[in-house]
């Protein structure tokens, strides 16, 4: 099993809402996945209330319960465990850390955004553990997008190849307890986060295990 945790040190970067279109991609991909829901404000779980299909599975989560929610999980024969992490608290993003195999952190292309990432980056390379970068809530065409990459660099964990724009079809379905490729199968959402979820899938499941990974973390 693979333990995908969602950082963002910033409130607003649409996270949560990654974090459950990227359970629902896998889990269409054939990755049996669960949420845990890490945020104390349990959005993930009030999008769980509205859904009628039974997957992805969504837990309630406590900081010192996650790694028995993860041998729990991996027991029971669990591919994926996404980790949906709250912006304000460090302590628990710091667990989450721990547990993870990749650190996805969500960032939007804007100047107070970039300047915020610094806290996620900085936690994530105090336990020497690798991450990526997921542009988030980009605008259409390319404006800020060559900045953004310029002030990520420096971190040294690559950027996603694939950047999630701003669209409206993220938003209209969590309210109903679903995903935009569920909604809108054949939307430039639904494609969006396919791609991204394939990426991240050959990040966690390499097809060639004694290849060295496209990521590392290096002092």
């Amino acid at each position: 099993m693979k333990t995908l945790s969602v950082l963002s040190c910033k409130g607003g970067t649409g996270k949560t809402t990654l974090a459950l279109h990227l359970a629902v991609a896998a889990q269409a991909a054939g990755r049996g996945a669960l949420v845990a829901d890490l945020d104390r404000q349990r959005s993930c779980l009030d999008w769980r209330r509205e859904r009628e299909a039974q997957r992805p599975q969504v837990d309630e989560a406590k900081p010192g319960s996650l790694f028995t929610l993860q041998q729990a999980a991996q027991r029971l024969g669990t591919d994926l465990m996404i980790i949906d992490t709250a912006s304000s608290r460090e302590e628990d993003s710091a667990y989450a850390i721990k547990c993870a195999d990749l650190c996805l952190i969500v960032v939007r292309p804007g100047f107070l955004d970039l300047k915020s990432v610094v806290g996620s980056a900085q936690a994530v390379l105090n336990q020497c553990k690798n991450a990526v970068f997921v542009i988030n809530q980009a605008p259409a065409g390319n404006g800020g997008l060559s900045q953004a990459m310029a002030a990520l660099r420096p971190y040294g964990f690559p950027v996603a190849p694939v950047q999630v724009r701003l669209r409206s079809a993220y938003q209209v379905c969590v309210g109903e307890g679903l995903t935009a490729q569920e909604s809108e199968p054949q939307g430039a959402a639904a494609d969006e986060m396919r791609q991204l979820w394939s990426w991240l899938d050959a990040q966690l499941w390499p097809a060639v295990e004694t290849e060295e990974p496209l990521f590392a973390y290096s002092a």
